[in-house]
């Protein structure tokens, strides 16, 4: 009787021990996404900054164009 409860106990305490490394492995994980996710918000927060209008974009064509005209002549 005392070695079948000795033998539950150590499976027990081996059980506990896998589901701490489980437990920390998945807290790992949500660490690793939680900062790509917040990779992925400063990235899209800088494209936003970074696009130009349409606007400004035309005014640099024409800009653009009008030295390359002025170039030519």
């Amino acid at each position: 009787m005392t070695a079948t409860l000795t033998e539950l106990n150590t499976a027990r305490k081996s059980e506990n021990e896998a589901l701490r490394t489980v437990v920390a492995a998945k807290d790992e994980t949500i660490a690793a996404k939680n900062s790509a996710i917040d990779s992925q918000a400063k990235l899209i927060e800088n494209l936003k900054r970074k696009r130009s209008s349409v606007l400004g974009s035309l005014g640099k064509v024409i800009a653009g164009a009008a030295a390359a005209l002025i170039l030519v002549r």
